[in-house]
C-alpha cells in the first residue's frame, strides 16, 4: 500500500490527520531511489502516519493543505534534484523537461495553455515554506535534500549572481536536515512530538538558527553573512574554514542579529543501511502518475553504498552524502535483488548496482579514517585505502546467479583511478557488467584545470584508456569509452580548452556527454568562480563567465 496522498487515501486507513507530511515536487514513486518515499517510509516504520503531498498548485496555499495540517510537521524538499538546476541550463535559460514529472511536463497544464506555470518552482523550498506559513503558521517546517543541504550556510548563487544566506532564514523553517536525512529527520520528529524547544536542539545533520551562541567552546565561527557579503575574502575564508570542518565540528554563522547552528554530521553504520533498505517499497508510481522517466531508468537498479571520497571540486556528493563510504552488506543487496526478479514485470536485468562511484563498494581506510580524506592521491591511492574491487566483483557474481537475473549492469560513474580499478576488476566488468559504452569522466584534458577540479592528472586517464584498450583487443570486445567532460571551469582560458581537445581526438574519443560548468552553491569550483581566485591559496585564475565563448569551447569538442 502506498502512503496517502489525498484525504480519502487518509481515510482508507483510519486517519484523521497525519503526523508528518513531506512535501514535494516530484511526482511520488514508492521507490528506494526516491527520497520522499524512503524517508517516509522510514518514519512509517518507526510509528509515524506520513502522508505524501506530490507537486501542490504552489500559486494556491491552500494546495498545502490537500492532506490537512500535520500534527507535528511539515517535512519540505525541493526534489531529488536542486530546483534551479534542473529547471535552468548553464546559459540560465528555462529547461524544456523535468524527468521527474508526468511524461517530462514541468508545466501544471497543457503546452499550449497561456496559463501553465511550472510544476517544480524556482527555489522550490523558500516558495513551498512561505505558501505553507500563510496557511498554517504553527506547525513547525523541517526543510531538507539537496536543495537545502547545497545552501545551509551563506553562499553564492550562480544564478541571481548575489551572496544569499543560508536557505533556513529565507524559507523561515525552523530545522534544516543536511545530507542523508533518515535518521535525522527521525530524531527531529521525535524531539516536536516530545516539546523539545528550539533552543534545546542538538541533533547530527541538522542546523537551526539562534539567538545566542552554542553554550561550548569546541565549535568553528564562520565570517558572518555581512562580512562575506561585503568582502571576498571574507567569503574565502567562511569557504575554507567550512570545508576543513568537513562537518566535524559545530559550524556557527552570524546572519543578521541571529545565529545558524549546524551540528556535525552523523555517521551511519552498514547496519542501519541495512535497515533502511530493507523497507516495504511498492517500486511503482503512484497510480495518480502514469509515466516518470526518471522511475524507467532506476526502477530496476539496487544503491550498494552512500558516499565518495573522490573529493571533486565540482561536485555536491561529498558535501551532501559526506567523503566516508559506507557499504550495505552483500546480503541486503543480494536480498533486493531476489525481490525485483520475483516481479511480474521484471525483464531479467538489473539496470545497476553501484553509488556515487561504483567502484568504491566495501572500500575502508586501514586506520579509520583520517582529516584530509585524501584516499586517490592523484588516482595511486593512499596507502592506507582498502579497495573492495573483489569483494565488488563478488558481489556482482552472485547477483547474476539469482534465479531470473539475466544481466547485471552498471551504469553508476566509475572512477579510473588504478586503485580502485585495477586490471583484474576492469577485466571482469568489460567481460560481463559493462554494455558497449562505458561512461568515464576525465572532466579535461589539462593537467592545471584537473589539478583545480582534484580529479587525477592526465597521464593517469591516458594509463587508463591503454588498459582498456588491450583488454578489448585481448578478449574480442565491442567496447567503447564515452567521456564526460566540463567546459569552462574555473581555471580553464583557450590554451587548456585546446588540451582537453587535443586529448579527445589523440584517443579518438567523442560523445554528446560535454556540459559547461554550472556553479552550484557551496563547491569549491563555485568558490573559484565566485573569487576569481582559489579560496585555499589565494592564487588568480582565469574565469571565463561570457556563455557565448563556453558554448563554442564546448561545440568544438568532437561529437
Amino acid at each position: 500500500m502506498f502512503l496517502p496522498t489525498t484525504k480519502d487515501e487518509m481515510k482508507k486507513r483510519g486517519w484523521d490527520c497525519c503526523d508528518v507530511i513531506i512535501v514535494t515536487p516530484d511526482a511520488y514513486v514508492d521507490h528506494p531511489s526516491f527520497a520522499m518515499a524512503i524517508l517516509g517510509r522510514f518514519l512509517e516504520k518507526n510509528g509515524y502516519r506520513v502522508g505524501i503531498l506530490s507537486q501542490p498548485k504552489w500559486k494556491n496555499p491552500e494546495s498545502f493543505l490537500e492532506l490537512g495540517a500535520p500534527k507535528i510537521a511539515f517535512a519540505v524538499s525541493g526534489g531529488q534534484m536542486d530546483s534551479m538546476v534542473l529547471n535552468y541550463t548553464s546559459a540560465k535559460i528555462p529547461r524544456k523537461e523535468d524527468l521527474f514529472c508526468e511524461s517530462k511536463n514541468p508545466y501544471f497544464s497543457s503546452i499550449g495553455d497561456k496559463k501553465r506555470y511550472r510544476i517544480r518552482p524556482d527555489r522550490c523550498i523558500s516558495v513551498y515554506c512561505n505558501q505553507i506559513r500563510t496557511v498554517c503558521k504553527d506547525v513547525p517546517i523541517v526543510i531538507g535534500g539537496i536543495e537545502a543541504s547545497l545552501r545551509r550556510i551563506a553562499h553564492y548563487d550562480f544564478w541571481s549572481d548575489k551572496v544569499k544566506k543560508s536557505l533556513i532564514f529565507d524559507a523561515k523553517a525552523q530545522v534544516l536536515i543536511y545530507g542523508m536525512g533518515e535518521y535525522p529527520l527521525l530524531k527531529t520528529v521525535q524531539a516536536l512530538e516530545k516539546g523539545v524547544s528550539f533552543s534545546e536542539f542538538n541533533i547530527e545533520n541538522s542546523a537551526i538558527i539562534s539567538k545566542d551562541l552554542p553554550d561550548c567552546d569546541d565549535y568553528v565561527l564562520l565570517p558572518s553573512f555581512e562580512e562575506v557579503l561585503a568582502d571576498k575574502n571574507a567569503f574565502a575564508k567562511a569557504h575554507v574554514l567550512f570545508e576543513e570542518n568537513d562537518d566535524r565540528k559545530i559550524i556557527v554563522q552570524k546572519q543578521d542579529s541571529r545565529y545558524l547552528v549546524q551540528y556535525p554530521r552523523i555517521e551511519i553504520s552498514q547496519k542501519e543501511l541495512d535497515e533502511i533498505y530493507s523497507l516495504d517499497f511498492e517500486r511503482k508510481i503512484h497510480p495518480r502518475f502514469k509515466n516518470v522517466p526518471a522511475f524507467d531508468m532506476i526502477k530496476t537498479s539496487v544503491t550498494s553504498h552512500r558516499g565518495c571520497y573522490g573529493d571533486c571540486s565540482f561536485c555536491a556528493i561529498a558535501s551532501h552524502q559526506g567523503k566516508r563510504v559506507v557499504s550495505r552488506s552483500k546480503e541486503s543487496v543480494l536480498k533486493e535483488i531476489e525481490k525485483i526478479a520475483c516481479r511480474n514485470d521484471f525483464s531479467g536485468t538489473i539496470t545497476d548496482i553501484g553509488g556515487p562511484s561504483a567502484n568504491m563498494y566495501a572500500s575502508s581506510c586501514r586506520k579509520g579514517g583520517c582529516i584530509k580524506n585524501d584516499c586517490l592521491k592523484d588516482g595511486g591511492g593512499c596507502k592506507n585505502l582498502v579497495s573492495g574491487t573483489d569483494d565488488y566483483l563478488m558481489l556482482l557474481s552472485e547477483a547474476g546467479k539469482i534465479s531470473k537475473v539475466k544481466n547485471i549492469q552498471i551504469n553508476s560513474g566509475l572512477r579510473f583511478d588504478p586503485c580502485i580499478m585495477d586490471e583484474k576488476f576492469l577485466r571482469e566488468i568489460m567481460k560481463k557488467n559493462v554494455s558497449g559504452q562505458m561512461k568515464i569522466a576525465p572532466e579535461s584534458g589539462s593537467n592545471n584545470v584537473l589539478k583545480l577540479m582534484n580529479k587525477p592528472q592526465r597521464e593517469v586517464f591516458e594509463s587508463f584508456l591503454k588498459k582498456f584498450g588491450r583488454i578489448k583487443k585481448e578478449e574480442k570486445l565491442k567496447k567503447y569509452v564515452i567521456p564526460y567532460i566540463i567546459a569552462g571551469h574555473p581555471g580553464e582560458g583557450e590554451e587548456e580548452a585546446k588540451d582537453t581537445k587535443e586529448l579527445l581526438e589523440k584517443n579518438n574519443l567523442s560523445g554528446r556527454q560535454f556540459q559547461i560548468f554550472t556553479p552550484t552553491p557551496m563547491t569549491r569550483s563555485t568558490a573559484m568562480y565566485y573569487l576569481g581566485y582559489d579560496p585555499k591559496n589565494g592564487e588568480k585564475l582565469t574565469v571565463e563567465k561570457d556563455i557565448r565563448i563556453l558554448k563554442r569551447r564546448k561545440d568544438s569538442l568532437p561529437v
